[in-house]
């Protein structure tokens, strides 16, 4: 009876498959009415299903799916990073280098009956102007002209520089200031008065103006240091909470992400004179590094997953 057990133990996954001849079947049948350790087996092999065979593609499939997710996730990982590259490098070769004050450099000339003609030489490539009210003198508006050029149009531009750019005014005097951005006083190019002839005074003094750099992009760098300090701490706080600890990690990658797109915006510089255009790269440059720096994370953490020991099977009962 102990051998036939034995054999017929041996024949209960083929006898569940239907995989055994029918005199085969009818043994293991006949068998099982009479031994309720075998009827017991087969009954607890049909509810969980036969043993997967060292052939058996189901074991593998989560892995596969591990192993694929992997392969998308590196590959976007790998094209987030090459887009933060490309983006780094237009905001180093488009950043602005200032031209310093000359008498060289620029020229003004009446335009029309209402507006001058500011012209730049030498390397100068952008010019914008700001035109506003002069609050302590009524009647009057100031135009702050700035002019710079950029890496770019230093290494690829082809051709002179040189640009010039139209300064309206409308009916009421108009003082012209250069403004260097290097730390210098604002220099008064002329003084355009519609009503007046010659309408352009050239002037090329300096009237005690000057213009500081902003300071707001430093106030955002303490900001994700702090952010990232507050990120420290929980994670030492969540060491026995991995699910937690998980979503704390990928809540201090951005703070890491900004503080680097910083970096290789501006260097270590916190003031900055065109704090839009800084901004708006340190931003477009943190998410993508954000989200490559997630992607890392997801990799590393399959990674871990895939290198762990798999957990022994539990035993069955027969």
């Amino acid at each position: 009876m102990k051998n036939e057990c034995s054999i017929v133990k041996d024949l209960l996954p083929l006898y569940a498959e239907k995989m055994v001849s029918g005199d085969t079947a009818a043994f293991v049948e006949e068998h099982c009415k009479s031994c309720a350790s075998c009827q017991a087996a087969l009954d607890g092999m049909r509810e969980t299903g036969p043993r997967p065979g060292p052939d058996d593609p189901a074991p593998l499939r989560p892995l596969r799916r591990r192993l694929k997710a992997m392969r998308v996730q590196t590959v976007a990982l790998t094209a987030l990073f090459v887009t933060a590259l490309l983006v780094s490098l237009a905001a180093a070769l488009g950043a602005p280098i200032y031209a310093p004050y000359s008498p060289e450099l620029v020229t003004v000339e009446p335009y029309g009956l209402t507006g001058a003609l500011v012209s730049f030489g030498g390397e100068v490539t952008h010019v914008s102007y700001d035109l506003h009210d002069d609050l302590e003198e009524g009647g009057v508006r100031v135009c702050d002209v700035e002019a710079w050029t950029t890496l770019w149009d230093k290494w690829f531009q082809k051709g002179g520089g040189g640009l010039s750019t139209v300064v309206p005014s409308g009916q009421k005097p108009m003082r012209i200031y250069y403004v260097p951005n290097d730390a210098s006083e604002n220099i008064c190019l002329a003084v355009y008065d519609p009503a007046a002839q010659p309408s352009v005074r050239p002037d090329g003094e300096t009237r005690g103006v000057l213009t500081l750099p902003r300071l707001t992009l430093g106030y955002y760098l303490i900001l994700a240091c702090a952010a990232l300090g507050v990120g420290c701490a929980a994670w030492l706080m969540t060491r026995k909470k991995p699910d937690i600890r998980v979503w704390v990690e990928r809540a201090c990658l951005y703070p890491v992400a900004y503080i680097v797109s910083h970096c290789l915006v501006t260097g270590i510089n916190w003031a900055t004179y065109s704090i839009s255009r800084d901004f708006a790269f340190i931003l477009a440059l943190s998410i993508l590094l954000y989200g490559g720096l997630l992607l890392l994370h997801n990799v590393i953490l399959l990674k871990i997953h895939l290198s762990a020991p798999a957990a022994p099977p539990l035993p069955r009962r027969d």
